[in-house]
């Protein structure tokens, strides 16, 4: 198996599935880190899945509402896209028109 280039994310992840998968952690424990404690951390921190692999099977099916603030000129509604500014989020997100529903509001 090759690996990427040593201190990189991807380097890091490759020899962490590779020990995952052939069950090397856990041998060299601590008694600090032991199985079945419950503990937190932040997504970022996380190798093992990639953290955009976390958040698509957390929230992937997730609704976000938005204000459009720019259109595609796709031609079709098939082809068309939105700008939508999310609250929250530092840039816009770009989402296929046919996907978009609008909020009343009363």
């Amino acid at each position: 198996m090759s690996y990427p280039a040593p201190g990189t994310r991807k380097a890091s992840y490759a020899i962490l599935n590779k020990a995952v998968k052939t069950a090397e952690i856990g041998s060299g424990r601590n008694q600090q880190n032991v199985p079945y404690r419950w503990v937190q951390f932040r997504i970022d921190d996380v190798y093992v899945p990639e953290p955009a692999q976390i958040l698509m099977q957390l929230h992937g099916k997730d609704t976000l509402q938005g204000k459009i603030i720019d259109v595609s000129d796709g031609g079709t509604q098939n082809e068309a896209f939105d700008v939508v500014e999310v609250e929250g989020l530092s840039q816009p997100v770009v989402v296929a028109t046919k996907n978009v529903k609008e909020i009343r509001c009363e």
